[in-house]
């Protein structure tokens, strides 16, 4: 009878291996894996043919869609028994009880010309559905097969378009060098594998909300790297984010020895322990790791220079199919270990969301409660839980501003984010004062402390605080009411939902006016750039009754005034109370700019303020200016300083605002600003020596206090501003300066070398140079990086408003 079942069972799964046999990838599509690239919408049909005939191991479920509207897919894998239980299954790890299953979280093609990615994720799904069946006992795999659909098909029918046929092996061909802005970055052309923590994008956004639901114990993003370059697994390079338990990085290890037993056997070359660090929190490895997970990358040689197949420096031809191979080993092998040790996973996953003795225990936010609602906003999309202090208590606190401990006494409005919490060692990495460094060779920016990014005052303790359970949750809507009577309404300038409310009430036609002093009226002082409404000067239809719903949507204050004659400072008929131009505002964009810095721009317009922006190819700039009085001009290298038509235009009164690395175009005395000359240099160090000096000359995004002018127009609605600093250049301006960094600057938190730190001593962050009747606005630390810096947009919306 023994043997009748064992029969039995092996006959049926011979047949289901032949039924799955018929729906192969190369039976589906017609040709193998790696000798073409798949569009988007064929990989979704994959997945779903998949679970139409096997939907006892295979579940898909889309998760949402992109900006150009393509489908984000998670696939669910499993035995008959895991699949049955999926609902179980997840229930029991957010609770962390009664599990025996580990989750395996597989991401691919996060950069969308890394296109191997979603080639290996549906050869892989193949594979553990037949020869690797037996890794699935005791692990759910979910995939995600393409993080960036927009990028992937973006650089698909790039290739589609230039590839020859055959494909042509040499690097010099069309086929391998893709034009602006590349299949990298998503629609708006943001790089997706920073944007975890942060979630800017649609795409991370969704993504990050079904992670969240799932918290894998393990989670890899497949990546590639420069067709030169082999194989890259953990374990990851030094610096690690102290945080990370001596678990995760003894598990990177195991998992990277078992990689190397398959590669071994085939002679495939490969490396760990290099380049690729764990410490900025917003990747596809360090955001899973702060979360619980072994967090891991994989690298394989390639991305966008690939092609189908090139040439390498060596001579070899390294071929899509290789790179199919190597992502599906490393894959599977990843699956397997997990099998293997899902017991210790599940137990160290366990352990890792139990307190932990962190410096700081807790987190005090106070400040304008915009600010606050945006941050909140972020906790939430986190997963992150907070609640409202317990007034009359008494805190002895770090004070981030001050930066000395001290005693806080609490009133009740302020916020506690405590690490007793899941998340607890994220909220830990996101709010520290200071990052600790154990090298500062580090693959990204080195701090990016959030209290300093949204402009709040913020404690740290080296206690649990108190809190009021009964006041969970975030700031409570207000009801706006305007008396239809008063002579003029006014809003506070003070933080980017004022702007955002701003842009709302110009594209509905509404004058608005601001002021450039101070003045007090019916018992109130209003600060410079608020915004006045006089009922007056607007003769729109229902103007009360449309304010007052902008007012609400945007939950921004307002005051009625009964008379424009105030008690002290400036009347409303006064020059120094100016009307607003409404922007119509112009991006430059093209192969002279960084993608990256035109997509920051054109999301900011497009998603964030809300308002209409146009994009402009740089060769259609001329016949563009008269159409315009505001433009952006990126990050990158241009020769804009030659370009007569555009100088023109400025002098007779257009506004130029010029990002980041685009200063250096300008960097002339007719232009207002200069860069400061640094002396160092790493001349005379030993070859073995020389990257580790040359970091010695570099700032890699650390965070600097600031000083202000507070009467400019630039600075409104700022009483302290944090700018995160990307590069060493430091560039001066004379008379124009509004914010600089302070005398002899040194880092709130974050690295920076030696031989550029004395250079930063009054360096320029933001000024504003006349030019004729018109102006160049430098904002030389881009405040709209990678789109997380609130302050900064607060800096970039004055920039385009006012005058």
């Amino acid at each position: 009878m023994k043997i009748i079942n064992i029969l039995i069972v092996s006959l049926v799964s011979t047949m289901s291996s032949g039924l799955l046999a018929q729906f192969s990838p190369e039976k589906f599509f017609g040709y193998a894996i790696g000798s073409k690239f798949t569009r988007h919408d064929r990989v979704v049909a994959y997945f779903q043919e998949l679970q139409d005939n096997f939907p006892k191991s295979v579940k898909t479920i889309p998760y949402g869609k992109t900006y150009e509207g393509r489908e984000l897919l998670t696939v669910f894998i499993g035995s008959e028994e895991i699949i049955k239980n999926i609902e179980g299954i997840k229930n029991n790890h957010s609770l962390l009880d009664k599990e025996n299953v580990a989750i395996v979280w597989l991401s691919y093609n996060v950069h969308g010309n890394e296109s191997s990615g979603t080639e290996a994720a549906m050869q892989t799904a193949y594979r553990l559905l037949t020869d690797k069946q037996d890794y699935l006992k005791n692990v759910l795999v979910i995939m995600d097969p393409c993080l960036n659909p927009d990028g992937r098909d973006r650089y698909v029918n790039f290739y589609n378009q230039y590839g020859n046929a055959p494909f042509d092996p040499h690097s010099f061909s069309v086929e391998h060098n893709e034009t602006w802005p590349g299949g990298r970055p998503n629609h708006y052309l943001f790089d997706l594998n920073r944007d975890w923590a942060w979630m800017t994008q649609i795409e991370s956004k969704q993504r990050v909300a079904v992670y969240n639901q799932w918290l894998p114990h393990v989670h890899v993003d497949f990546h590639e790297q420069g067709i030169n370059e082999p194989y890259y697994f953990p374990p990851a390079a030094e610096p690690f984010h102290e945080v990370i338990t001596n678990w995760q990085r003894d598990f990177q290890k195991d998992i990277g020895k078992n990689h190397a037993s398959y590669f071994d056997k085939e002679g495939w070359l490969y490396f760990s322990k290099e380049i690729f660090d764990l410490l900025y929190p917003s990747y596809g490895d360090t955001y899973p790791t702060y979360s619980g997970s072994i967090g891991m990358t994989y690298e394989q040689g390639g991305s966008g220079r690939a092609g189908l197949a090139v040439i390498t420096q060596v001579g070899d031809t390294l071929t899509l199919l290789d790179r199919v191979k190597h992502h599906v080993t490393t894959g599977l092998s990843t699956v397997e270990m997990a099998s293997i040790h899902a017991g210790k996973l599940i137990k160290e996953f366990k352990s890792f969301h139990s307190v932990k003795n962190y410096k700081y225990k807790t987190f005090i936010l106070a400040g304008e409660e915009q600010r606050l609602s945006s941050l909140l906003k972020l906790l939430d999309n986190n997963n992150v839980e907070y609640h409202k202090s317990t007034e009359n208590t008494t805190v002895k606190a770090y004070n981030y501003l001050s930066t000395k401990q001290e005693q806080v006494k609490l009133t009740g409005k302020e916020y506690i984010v405590s690490i007793n919490q899941s998340k607890g060692t994220l909220v830990n990495v996101l709010f520290e004062p200071k990052t600790y460094l154990a090298d500062s060779l580090t693959y990204d920016i080195s701090a990016w402390t959030l209290p300093y990014a949204y402009g709040l005052d913020c404690w740290a303790s080296a206690d649990f605080v108190k809190v009021d359970d009964k006041r969970k949750g975030m700031l409570s809507t207000k009801i706006i009411k305007l008396d239809p009577s008063a002579y003029a309404y006014v809003v506070d300038w003070n933080s980017f939902q004022s702007a955002r409310f701003l842009a709302q009430a110009l594209k509905s036609g509404m004058r608005v006016y601001y002021n450039e002093k101070t003045f007090e009226t019916q018992g109130s002082k209003f600060q410079e750039g608020s915004l006045i409404f006089l009922k007056s000067e607007n003769k729109i239809p229902d103007f009360i009754s449309q304010l007052t719903k902008l007012l609400n949507e945007y939950q921004v204050d307002a005051t009625s005034i009964q008379s424009g004659f105030v008690d002290k400072g400036v009347d409303f008929g006064s020059y120094s109370v100016k009307p607003i131009e409404k922007p119509s505002v112009g991006i430059l964009m093209g192969e002279d700019f960084s993608s990256l810095s035109v997509g920051e721009i054109w999301h900011f317009f497009e998603q964030q303020l809300q308002y209409d922006a146009h994009l402009i190819w740089k060769e259609d700039l001329s016949r563009s200016l008269d159409q315009i009085n505001t433009l952006i001009i990126p990050e990158g290298q241009h020769e804009l300083a030659e370009n007569k038509g555009f100088l023109n235009w400025v002098e007779k009164g257009g506004r130029a605002i010029v990002m980041g690395s685009g200063a250096s175009g300008f960097c002339r005395e007719e232009f207002g600003i200069s860069e400061k000359e640094n002396k160092d240099t790493t001349s005379g160090v030993e070859y073995g020596q020389y990257e580790r000096e040359q970091i010695s000359s570099t700032i890699i995004g650390a965070i600097f206090s600031t000083q202000l002018d507070q009467t400019h127009p630039l600075s409104f609605g700022l009483k302290t501003y944090h700018t995160l600093k990307l590069s060493s250049t430091a560039y001066d301006m004379k008379d124009a300066a509004v914010i600089r960094l302070n005398k002899n600057a040194k880092p709130e938190n974050g690295f920076v070398g030696y031989k550029v730190l004395n250079n930063q001593s009054n360096a320029l962050v933001a000024g504003k140079f006349s030019y004729g009747k018109g102006s160049f606005t430098y904002l030389v630390d881009n405040p709209l990086f990678r789109g997380f810096w609130e302050q900064g947009k607060l800096v970039f919306s004055n920039s385009i408003i006012f005058k």
